[in-house]
């Protein structure tokens, strides 16, 4: 167990960046100044400069954990031992996107971070280099599907992967926009969408 002093720094920092992840979802990166922060948290300026240089700091940090709860939430499905039915699997990824007991907070940060990338060189080249990590494992994943018939042995992974790693993104997206989406009916529509063509909808 870390020392006291260790745990209150821990404990002083998440209290900052849990405040500033509400601020940024309420009102965007853009929209949320550093007085936000210090309001949303309780704190003084000093104590919060005292772990953070400015805004362009909490942001940064704020981007990382957003992208550690997306691969996360991929782990929970990429990892698994079982192959379930594709849209569980698929569904899978959605609840765990979605089991932030925030709401919607994590796919507001998550929409918020990839408008920055479009104007950000450096953010940009980091989410090429993670989505590219993403393929890979999601590649993996479909050739065991492949080896059991499930996907067409002839398809190219890859090629197959970049739709399935798109899923989590589209998730989230709407879940910003509209809300009232969840993982259940995010599920049952890839459900109806796999068996519109003859595809495996058995159940988990």
């Amino acid at each position: 167990m870390p020392p006291v002093s260790q745990r209150y720094r821990e404990a002083r920092r998440r209290q900052i960046l849990d405040a500033a992840r509400r601020c940024f979802a309420r009102a965007g990166f853009h929209g949320t100044s550093m007085q936000d922060v210090f309001a949303e948290s309780g704190l003084s300026s000093g104590a919060v400069y005292g772990y953070f240089a400015g805004k362009d700091e909490l942001v940064a940090a704020i981007v990382e954990e957003v992208l550690a709860e997306v691969v996360a939430g991929l782990d929970v499905v990429t990892e698994s031992e079982q192959l379930p039915p594709l849209h569980v699997m698929a569904g899978r990824l959605a609840h765990a996107l979605d089991r932030d007991t925030r709401g919607d907070e994590l796919a507001r940060l998550a929409v918020q971070v990839w408008a920055e990338a479009a104007h950000d060189e450096e953010l940009r080249a980091r989410l090429a280099g993670f989505y590219r990590q993403l393929v890979e494992r999601f590649a993996a994943l479909v050739r065991r599907y492949q080896a059991t018939g499930v996907v067409d042995p002839s398809a190219d992974a890859l090629d197959v992967a970049q739709v399935l790693t798109s899923l989590g993104p589209a998730f989230l997206s709407q879940r910003a926009l509209l809300g009232d989406l969840s993982a259940a009916s995010f599920t049952a529509g890839l459900a109806g969408l796999l068996s519109a063509d003859g595809g495996p909808t058995g159940a988990a």
